[in-house]
């Protein structure tokens, strides 16, 4: 019954922590740039896009890099429409970077592509990765060390008075 009594106190005291444990630690790769989009490649391995500004305008003469497995597999200039092609490209999962930000795209042969994927890659040009969530300052930050100790030491002493309290009721 003494055992049964510790691990019911343990128990709360670890949902207690785990409450209050930020969750972006438990976040994979925070330089992840979203939800993969599957392309369709046309015949030859050939991807085609387009890159445009923020604002929507053609990014004429940018560098659009293919990177599979962090290696460079092929380079591109956009045209003065915004308009890029790429050929010789194999099925897979690629980075495609212009600018600062990297976009996940899974390549299709020809043929193969699920009934969502698209035949030409649009690409918004960005310098920088979006935040959301920013705050300008006045919230604590969560991931500072001596706040997320309180937290933890507060928890542990909630938990304990808890199980104290659940001790004295049997």
């Amino acid at each position: 019954m003494k055992l049964f009594s510790q691990l019911q106190r343990l128990m709360i005291v670890g949902a207690t922590l785990g409450l209050l444990i930020p969750q972006p630690a438990f976040s994979g790769d925070p330089s992840s740039s979203g939800p993969i989009r599957d392309v369709a490649l046309q015949q030859g391995g050939v991807l085609r896009g387009e890159v445009r500004s923020p604002q929507g305008r053609v990014s004429a003469g940018k560098t659009v890099s293919i990177i599979a497995d962090g290696q460079l597999v092929a380079k591109s200039l956009t045209e003065t429409d915004g308009r890029f092609t790429v050929s010789g490209l194999q099925p897979g999962v690629y980075a495609v970077v212009v600018g600062s930000a990297p976009n996940v795209i899974r390549v299709w042969a020809e043929g193969t592509a699920p009934p969502a994927a698209t035949s030409d890659l649009l690409l918004v040009e960005q310098q920088s990765q979006v935040v959301r969530g920013a705050h300008g300052g006045h919230l604590p930050q969560w991931d500072h060390p001596i706040l997320v100790s309180g937290l933890l030491i507060t928890a542990g002493v909630i938990g304990g008075i808890i199980g104290y309290n659940l001790r004295d009721a049997s």
